[in-house]
C-alpha cells in the first residue's frame, strides 16, 4: 500500500510503501489473506512480517533565498 506524502500541523509525512509478508514463507499477504490470517501460498497462518520504504525528496528550506 502506497501513503502519499501530507502535512499535518505543520509536519511533513513523506510518502512511502508499506508491504506485509508471511514470515514463513516470505510471500507478500493479499486482502484475503490479511483477513483470513492464513497464507494461501504455504498454508500457515502468517506471522506478518512489515516492510516500510520511504520515499525521500528534497524540501526548500523555508524563507530561504538565491
Amino acid at each position: 500500500m502506497i501513503i502519499e506524502a501530507k502535512e499535518i500541523n505543520g509536519i511533513i509525512i513523506p510518502k512511502h510503501e508499506v508491504h506485509l509478508e508471511c514470515a514463513e514463507c516470505g510471500m507478500e499477504v493479499d486482502a484475503e489473506e490479511y483477513k483470513s490470517g492464513t497464507c494461501s501460498d504455504c498454508g500457515a497462518a502468517w506471522n506478518g512480517k512489515k516492510h516500510t520504504a520511504i520515499h525521500v525528496t528534497s524540501v526548500p528550506a523555508s524563507g530561504a533565498t538565491s
